[in-house]
């Protein structure tokens, strides 16, 4: 594939830069299922490679959905890297398509600009390496059409959609190597021929309580090369805990990034102290969900009292 990155996408090339990929699997914890049937959709297409398209209405792209920091991304970014780990496959290339840089304020940009992106995919599937293309928070580009307002949104916001799916038909058509990883939060804002340009859809859901523990445990072994978390560790090591199984409880609700962001409030926390203890995390916690009480409280617009007639919400 010639030329460097562009504004419109990243292009990484394994096995070269397959180690900084894969961390982005191995961290991220997620149901197993999401990760095993994730590998099998890959190795699957691999060995229909000559399968005509038409046949199955195969669509080489899998959508993910779910709450905001729950891994989709992560595992997108990782899934070339374990492939190559799983079924050895030679070099390949990964190319994540910056969907937000693809909006144009040019008279018919937007449209050009999915073109262009996809014509650079195109070129990369040319060089018979497999290609994994991550189309990240994909409602940006192919949003429900019947609620875009052509009173308040220009008709190219119509037409890029179009290019978009037009030009998704085209890669699936032509270029029997490339995967397509969709990921939203917001899986109903997506138009439903965009939806139904998948094989499958496969939620990323949050994490249930064992998930939880082993979220927080993981950022604690990955501070204690700064902080002594010995006794935090201990707990977290120890299923017949109480504190630690009455602090996980307290974290439901709260994705993976939520959880790693409760330990780097914490450490915060602890300012000059050399140790970070349940008693910190406990505390970062109750600030946490204090936001998440006030954004819920106020329906996500924050108001200040001075905004509401002096009345507290």
């Amino acid at each position: 594939m010639s030329g460097a990155d562009t504004e419109l996408l990243t292009v990484s090339w394994l096995p070269d830069e397959a180690e900084r990929l894969r961390a982005s699997w191995d961290t991220v914890i997620v149901p197993d299922e999401v990760r095993t049937l994730l590998l099998s959709y890959t190795r699957t297409l691999t060995r229909m490679a000559k399968v005509p398209a038409q046949a199955l209405g195969l669509r080489r792209s899998v959508l993910l959905y779910g709450p905001p920091g729950c891994g989709k991304t992560s595992l997108a970014r990782g899934l070339p890297a374990a492939y190559a780990d799983d079924a050895p496959a030679g070099p390949m290339i990964f190319i994540h398509v910056n969907t937000h840089a693809l909006f144009s304020g040019v008279r018919g940009g937007g449209q050009q600009r999915v073109l262009e992106a996809f014509a650079r995919i195109r070129e990369a599937a040319q060089s018979d390496r497999p290609v994994f293309v991550l189309l990240d928070e994909v409602e940006t580009l192919g949003t429900d059409r019947s609620a875009i307002s052509l009173e308040s949104n220009p008709v190219d916001a119509l037409f890029q959609v179009n290019a978009f799916m037009e030009s998704l038909d085209r890669c699936v058509e032509e270029c029997r190597g490339v995967l397509f990883v969709l990921t939203t939060n917001t899986p109903r804002s997506l138009d439903r021929a965009v939806r139904e340009r998948v094989d499958f859809a496969l939620k990323v859901p949050l994490p249930d309580a064992g998930a939880r523990s082993r979220i927080l445990r993981d950022a604690l072994e990955a501070l204690a090369v700064a902080y002594e978390v010995d006794g935090a560790l201990t707990a977290a090591r120890n299923s017949q805990d109480s504190a630690w199984g009455a602090l996980v409880r307290r974290t439901d609700g709260l994705s993976g990034r939520g959880l790693r962001h409760v330990v780097v409030l914490a450490a915060a926390l602890a300012d000059a102290s050399p140790s970070i203890g349940l008693d910190l995390l406990d505390a970062a916690l109750d600030r946490i969900l204090g936001v998440e009480e006030d954004l819920l409280r106020s329906g996500g617009n924050y108001v200040e009292a001075y905004q509401n007639g002096g009345k507290r919400l």
